[in-house]
């Protein structure tokens, strides 16, 4: 009896210092502030917002269907957990060197004249993750074209938003839609 009374004391012990740990983590760990004001930022430096990672991915867009993959390839995360499904390149990869192909092999044929234009349907940003999904629409001088649903999720790093993963879809046509139904 007595052994379990210490046993169970030992283990309320080791229960609260866990919970008073975990607490003295939370606390010291440093604020990601997204981007707006606040005093962990000196006066003058570099803010970076979601909205500003959105503007710089619509002229990276532009930029890969014209050929030049290198705008849009700065904007992802380097680590070896970034996907990309579908729309560039037209294969599933998994990890930067993977995606990085994807990226060179989608920029190899260069459009001289392309119109983008894109319709946002919804995003959010939180502390360190954030979405976009939107609608992409490429008119290339030949003919060709390209329109796509996309998913795109975020991921701050060193205080920068980066791509972690890229989900591309064809929107289906009206007129594909139409024949089916019949």
């Amino acid at each position: 009896m007595k052994r379990n009374i210490s046993v169970f004391i030992l283990l309320i012990l080791l229960a609260s210092s866990f919970k008073y740990r975990t607490k003295t983590r939370a606390i010291t760990q440093p604020v990601i502030t997204a981007g707006y004001d606040s005093p962990a930022y000196p006066k003058g430096a570099v803010k970076s917002s979601m909205d500003a990672a959105v503007a710089d991915l619509q002229k990276a867009n532009h930029e890969l269907a014209k050929g030049n993959p290198a705008l849009f390839k700065s904007l992802w995360s380097h680590r070896d957990d970034v996907t990309i499904f579908g729309g560039v390149g037209n294969a599933d990869s998994k990890g930067w060197s993977a995606v990085e192909a994807s990226l060179n092999n989608a920029g190899h044929v260069p459009a001289q004249e392309v119109v983008y234009t894109f319709e946002k349907i919804a995003s959010q940003e939180e502390l360190t993750q954030g979405y976009l999904i939107q609608k992409e629409h490429y008119r290339f001088a030949d003919g060709r074209r390209a329109d796509l649903h996309v998913t795109i999720l975020f991921r701050k790093e060193n205080n920068v938003w980066k791509i972690a993963h890229r989900h591309a879809d064809p929107i289906a046509s009206v007129a594909k839609s139409d024949k089916t139904a019949k």
